[in-house]
């Protein structure tokens, strides 16, 4: 019987199992690996199958500031306990809008927490971004030290591989139900295996609700996201040096630099949110959408965009889409608490931008199940699920 199981392997519950496996023994994280053939797939996937994610400080709420920069001050630690490299610091760069404030609510909480940050007119970013196509009303904000992109794939595996030479068992199998019995929970494999344990900490994203492995429904809203990456062949590639990861205020997109994925090409990609995202409801929803090419009007929309804003694709010969999803909660936040007394809790919802702040929140959720403390800058409260859904 193990002390904990933590149900989901993604960025959230690869980081509890890490920190957990630092503070009790008898740990066990459960969650399946990246499956090989999509197509003839017939469990659950994971947003983190791809090679970039965007990691800063700045962001205009401050638990979401505070979360990545007491994250991102562990990257370095995790890759030598691990011995994988996850973390590119290739920069910020957040793209003002002369409507919006949020360039200012971002430096405000950056400067607050240290954050090595500069403010750009139109001009100092002609200058350092050529490859850019701004408006004269445009303005920037710049993050250098420690902010740039993280392979999600690879942050998991470093989280997992700490977990394990910590102590803790690996389970590579989908969680298929988990069962409060006497004395703790029972989690049933999709193998049909029972695992037993005297706690469970849920830890599956989007999937939770819609595959029914928490005691309370979440009420998550989850939505399929349209991703498309161009091809940054090497006649391209100069065109390109020193860009950084970009948020773009006015839309809400995110654009990440161009990065080498597993077929041995590098990629720049963008996503943006938009009200046409799939809501997806069911497993059979979730399914569908990973194995599918995403949106086409996203695709056209999001191509025209960036060929735009970055002039230089316009030579770019190849480009495709990939799907992920976002999972969001009522609060904004993701809720780590309990949910059935002291023996089942969860830590969920990434809400768009959990890659960067995963760390911490695994931490915080190691620590509420093993019963310490709440010692963080966050206060419990703003984490807890909302009184509708008790």
């Amino acid at each position: 019987m193990y002390r904990t199981i933590v149900v989901g392997r993604g960025l959230i519950g690869s980081a509890a199992g890490r920190h957990l496996s630092e503070l009790v023994d008898g740990v066990a994280v459960l969650g399946p690996d990246e499956p090989a053939d999509y197509a003839g797939h017939t469990g659950v996937f994971a947003s983190h199958y791809d090679e970039g994610r965007m990691t800063r400080v700045v962001d205009p709420d401050p638990s979401w500031a505070i979360t990545a920069k007491r994250s991102i001050d562990r990257y370095a630690e995790l890759e030598a306990r691990s011995g994988i490299r996850f973390f590119t610091e290739s920069g910020y760069l957040g793209i003002g809008d002369p409507g919006s404030d949020y360039l200012d609510r971002s430096e405000a909480r950056g400067r607050e927490l240290g954050a090595d940050i500069e403010r750009l007119d139109i001009a100092a970013m002609r200058a350092r971004y050529p490859f850019l196509n701004l408006p004269d009303d445009a303005d920037g904000l710049r993050e250098g030290r420690n902010a740039g992109h993280i392979s999600p794939r690879a942050m998991v595996r470093a989280q997992t591989e700490a977990a394990r030479r910590q102590g803790a068992d690996i389970v590579a199998e989908e969680a298929a139900a988990v069962r409060p019995v006497s004395g703790g929970v029972e989690v049933e494999t999709a193998g049909g295996r029972v695992l037993k344990a005297e706690r469970v900490l849920v830890a599956a994203g989007g999937f939770t609700d819609a595959c029914g492995l928490s005691p309370v429904d979440l009420k998550l809203r989850v939505f399929g996201r349209t991703v498309v990456l161009a091809r940054i062949d090497d006649d391209m590639a100069a065109d390109f040096a020193g860009m950084p990861t970009m948020g773009h205020a006015a839309t809400g997109a995110y654009i990440l630099p161009p990065i080498t994925y597993p077929d041995g090409n590098s990629y720049l990609k963008i996503g943006i949110g938009t009200t046409s995202d799939a809501d997806l409801r069911s497993l059979a929803d979730l399914q569908g959408w990973f194995k599918g090419a995403g949106s086409e009007a996203n695709r056209r929309d999001f191509q025209a965009f960036l060929a735009d804003l970055i002039p230089p694709l316009a030579r770019c010969r190849h480009w495709h889409t990939a799907t992920c999803v976002v999972a969001w909660t009522a609060t904004g936040l993701p809720y780590i608490d309990h949910v059935l007394d002291d023996r089942i809790a969860v830590a969920v919802g990434g809400n768009g931008k959990g890659a960067k702040s995963s760390d911490d929140w695994g931490w915080l959720a190691a620590r509420m199940v093993a019963g310490m403390d709440w010692d963080h800058p966050v206060e419990r409260e703003k984490l807890r699920l909302p009184s509708t859904l008790r």
